[in-house]
């Protein structure tokens, strides 16, 4: 649970900081390129809209750390690497 906790912490203090919503946005529009996902298949399994999916891979939102944690998942990448957070954060 405080691993999770950390997460959140990490997400909210960044959440503002242009230079994290870009390198998380980065990283998640490269890894779902390699992945050979669509937005509609990533929203789908988010159970979001595709215009969440596009606002994460724009920088113009982040996802909450539990959405984090699922496309980790999802993308098979470390969410501490996604999300730019201590390895302990994960």
């Amino acid at each position: 649970m405080r691993r999770a906790n950390e997460l959140e912490v990490h997400l909210d203090r960044n959440t503002h900081s242009d230079r994290f919503r870009k390198l998380f946005s980065t990283k998640l529009d490269m890894t779902i390129k390699r992945a050979r996902f669509t937005t509609r298949l990533v929203a789908s399994y988010m159970g979001v809209k595709e215009h969440e999916v596009h606002f994460w891979r724009a920088g113009i939102t982040l996802p909450g750390s539990g959405q984090c944690r699922r496309l980790s998942r999802l993308l098979r990448v470390d969410v501490a690497w996604l999300c730019g957070t201590p390895a302990t954060a994960a």
